[in-house]
């Protein structure tokens, strides 16, 4: 199997290719030269810096890892759109790195024996070569099944039990990375149905691996369009979660939805975290998430919501200064689960535990003595959205009299409330020009401005370009 390495750093792409090269004798690792992306690989593996940029552009159809420095919401929906095959962040694991190209290696070797045309031990009824490149039609009716565990190890052991059950009629066996696909003739649903409720309650008693087992009956479509349509069942799983017996008769599409937070949602989420509304997030993900119904929304565009979400969650660590290593700890381990635990069930159950935990933590901070200037920033990050909220509020807030807090701060920050306070909302503007299309009025209203005449003369004043031009730059 041959892999390009992508990577900026040559010393980074050298100790990727030795630890690569030293697993397998059938792998062969190239380092290519800058932005050299030619369509003579198997496998990529991707500095994400090259993907974020406009002029390079993917193989068609290219396999590919991304690796990045950068944790952001950005960078996930990039490569979730790029149908990444999963994304590392530095520093990982090496373990990591090399669990994921054995995966791909053993589909890899999958395909290419069967291309080659290995004795079967049944009468064969479709190939790997149906499903990636051909346009054969089945000649008789078929069955899909497609079987995935609930824990990757395990799947030897369900393509074991598969060659030894009895299953009626002729069937072939075809194991891929994350689940096994089995196409069988077709003359009764129903009994094939029976004899999957018999596989599903052996697998019980012997493993504690769940499994979800879709069957589809078709004789209209050719092999590759079925296998794709499989893969999008597989998909589902990020709904349905595991434990699952279903015959699936329906095509299956994803709505479209908004993956980002809008200046409201993100001022909610603003509130809910400053006040510790434990109960209001608990429903708003409740809501948003675990009362989605067919049909669903693209699950990558789902975990990028969730990306959303969870940078809003870093704003509020940032202006609390929940910066201990137990916190960030816990927050990258987050961040993973996000985009890769495959059930959004226990993706929300996380998020939530999280949540839980860091509010605790920002209430046993707040006990703390902490400076003026730091308390004060604290409050202008918790309001700034809010057109209304001035010196006065935040002095009420602080228990000062409102000229004392302004003498104050004035002397520590070193420079007056009102202009820390302009500061902030001129940052969140920034923010809104380059990562939305928002009209600049809605900009200078989500920012905390009255006016949007007014906004724009103080944003001009602060960059020295008026809002539209900075969005243009």
């Amino acid at each position: 199997m041959k892999i390009r390495l992508l990577i900026k750093d040559p010393l980074e792409a050298q100790g990727l290719k030795w630890l690569l090269t030293s697993q397998w004798n059938d792998v062969q690792v190239d380092i290519a030269e800058g932005t050299d992306a030619a369509d003579d690989a198997y496998l990529y593996i991707i500095d994400m810096t090259y993907i974020m940029t406009a002029e390079f552009e993917l193989p068609p159809h290219a396999i590919w890892l991304g690796i990045s420095s950068e944790r952001t919401f950005q960078t996930v929906y990039k490569a979730l759109s790029l149908k990444a095959e999963d994304i590392l962040f530095r520093p990982f694991q090496p373990d990591r790195l090399v669990k994921q190209v054995q995966q791909i290696r053993f589909r890899w070797r999958n395909e290419k024996t069967q291309l080659k045309g290995p004795v079967q031990p049944r009468e064969a009824v479709v190939t790997y070569e149906d499903f990636l490149i051909g346009e054969t039609k089945a000649e008789t009716p078929v069955l899909f099944s497609l079987i995935a565990p609930s824990r990757l190890e395990e799947l030897n052991h369900l393509v074991r039990e598969l060659e030894l059950h009895d299953f009626p009629l002729v069937y072939n066996i075809f194991p891929f990375s994350d689940f096994v696909l089995v196409v069988h003739k077709l003359k009764d649903l129903h009994v094939l149905h029976e004899a999957y409720s018999i596989f599903f309650a052996q697998w019980k008693r012997q493993s504690d691996a769940l499994l979800t087992i879709y069957l589809h009956a078709d004789e209209n479509r050719t092999y590759r369009e079925l296998y794709k349509k499989m893969r999008k069942y597989h998909e589902r799983i990020f709904y349905d979660g595991y434990d699952i017996l279903t015959i699936e008769q329906d095509d299956l599409h994803w709505r479209d939805m908004d993956p980002f937070l809008s200046p409201l949602e993100q001022r909610k989420w603003v509130e809910m975290l400053e006040k510790r509304q434990m109960a209001e997030i608990r429903e708003w993900m409740e809501q948003d998430f675990l009362t989605l119904e067919s049909p669903f929304p693209d699950p990558e565009m789902v975990r990028v919501r969730l990306t959303s979400i969870l940078a809003q969650i870093r704003r509020y660590m940032t202006a609390k200064s929940l910066k201990s290593q137990a916190v960030e700890k816990a927050y990258h381990a987050l961040f993973e689960t996000v985009i890769r635990e495959p059930v959004m069930y226990h993706i929300i159950q996380s998020f939530i535990g999280f949540i839980v935990e860091l509010l605790q933590s920002s209430a046993g901070q707040s006990h703390r003595e902490g400076s003026l200037v730091e308390k004060v920033q604290e409050r202008i990050a918790a309001n700034y959205w809010d057109a209304s909220w001035s010196l006065a509020a935040c002095a009420d807030e602080l228990k000062f009299h409102k000229s004392t807090l302004s003498r104050k701060f004035a002397k520590e920050a070193g420079e007056p409330f009102s202009e820390a306070l302009l500061k902030m909302r001129i940052e969140e503007a920034k923010r809104l020009l380059t990562e939305t299309d928002l009209p600049v009025a809605e900009v200078s209203k989500s920012a905390g401005f009255t006016h949007s005449t007014y906004f724009s003369r103080r944003f001009k004043e602060e960059t020295g370009m008026t809002p539209y031009q900075f969005r243009m730059r």
